[in-house]
């Protein structure tokens, strides 16, 4: 019997680990841009944005899991053996979303119903089925409202949950407390709290790993100030870039953007103005990016910016061109009196040329760095506050034709 007990828990235990788990890969996985080259590079563990269909099929996927759950239940000698068909929804919702935990708790219902009436099931499990699953459903949805810290969120969806579990037990599954109903209702909540706060456990040290190397992975790829890309994500940003032109002839275009006189705000109005300018700025141009953009926008100096245009659907001209307008009007309403925010801007655009003899390009990224840098340099000496553009060949090796 005690080899059974360890079994069912170890069971249990791993249905509901493997099911949380699919959750939170999953979300994670669906949040990624699905057509970025370098997703791989982008991996983080904030929050997920999961869309209507995506968060259905996860309820559906976690329903069934618990209802598997619900036919491996943990035996007691001479008791009622005890159900964690639970566990899963708190865990949907706090780690998912509440319309997640609704579908599991539909689900599950739905599916123990069926079974009921194909076994015959008693009132009392009919009434268990639904009351005990929807109020740990409201609970769990109530307390990640609340926005509780994952250690006190688990302590305080116990405590009901074991009051709600007691009420019902006592009322509708063995009415009147006798001491044997007493041991039998203590028994049950030592071997579910149990099984909720180790489960409870295993996924917040995992998740508290997954983002703490998340930060780590950030704080070397995204720049603190701004939250843009630094500099070396703007280098390994625009290798990728280029590769991907020679190996596929994309095109693609580079920009350098540095603030006119920006000493000037750092010395007249100190550097905390100079960095609250420059967090705006870099505001400014990260929400005007699409949710799928694959423009990179870096700052890559004290007051300089890069930006990479991967591939030829994007007008890189025009985007710069209404971000600096917008930056106009927004920096214009600072209190920085008669220093006037500008930019200057230099933009180079590549494109590809297909040649017949073998080529190996002689180009490294610090060269179209450069010439980007050089195109700038024209814009600052022609007056500052301008936009200086031109166009760069990329020689590739012409692709052999396919013979059909």
């Amino acid at each position: 019997m005690i080899l059974n007990f360890i079994n069912a828990c170890v069971v249990n235990l791993s249905i509901i680990v493997a099911t949380v788990f699919a959750l939170y890969f999953f979300s994670l996985r669906h949040s990624l841009k699905h057509n970025d080259a370098d997703k791989d590079f982008m991996i983080g563990a904030s929050s997920f944005k999961l869309s209507l269909f995506a968060q259905i099929m996860l309820g559906l996927f976690i329903g069934v899991m618990s209802f598997i759950i619900s036919l491996n239940r943990i035996p007691i000698d001479h008791m009622r053996p005890v159900d964690v068909r639970y566990l899963p929804i708190y865990f949907s919702v706090f780690y998912g979303s509440p319309l997640i935990g609704s579908i599991s708790t539909l689900t599950l219902i739905t599916a123990k119903t069926f079974q009921y009436i194909y076994i015959s099931g008693t009132p009392a499990e009919y009434w268990n089925n639904v009351v005990l699953t929807f109020a740990i459903l409201m609970i769990s949805i109530a307390i990640t409202k609340r926005k509780i810290p994952p250690n006190k969120a688990i302590a305080l969806c116990l405590i009901l949950t074991i009051i709600s579990r007691t009420i019902l037990l006592s009322l509708f599954l063995t009415p009147g407390l006798t001491p044997m109903i007493l041991l039998h209702i203590l028994i049950h909540s030592i071997i579910f709290s149990s099984l909720f706060l180790l489960t409870g456990w295993l996924f917040h040290t995992a998740f508290t790993i997954s983002k703490s190397i998340h930060i780590y992975r950030t704080s070397s790829t995204f720049d603190k100030l701004t939250g843009l890309y630094n500099q070396e994500s703007f280098y390994f940003f625009l290798d990728l870039t280029y590769n991907e032109a020679i190996q596929y002839g994309n095109r693609f275009s580079l920009a350098i953007i540095d603030f006119d006189d920006f000493k000037k705000i750092n010395d007249t109005y100190g550097h905390l103005a100079g960095d609250h300018t420059l967090e705006k700025v870099a505001e400014i141009f990260k929400n005007r990016l699409e949710p799928n953009s694959r423009i990179r926008v870096c700052r890559i100096g004290g007051d300089e910016f890069g930006i990479i245009f991967k591939h030829e659907e994007y007008d890189a001209l025009k985007f710069i061109k209404e971000s600096l307008v917008e930056i106009e009007a927004t920096t214009n309403r600072m209190p920085l009196h008669e220093q006037k925010v500008t930019l200057s801007v230099g933009l180079v655009d590549f494109y590809p040329e297909e040649i017949d003899e073998t080529y190996k390009p002689a180009l490294k990224v610090q060269d179209l760095f450069a010439l980007a840098d050089e195109t700038l340099y024209q814009a600052k000496k022609a007056g500052k506050n301008q936009i200086k553009t031109t166009e760069r060949k990329l020689l590739i090796q012409k692709k052999a034709q396919t013979m059909h």
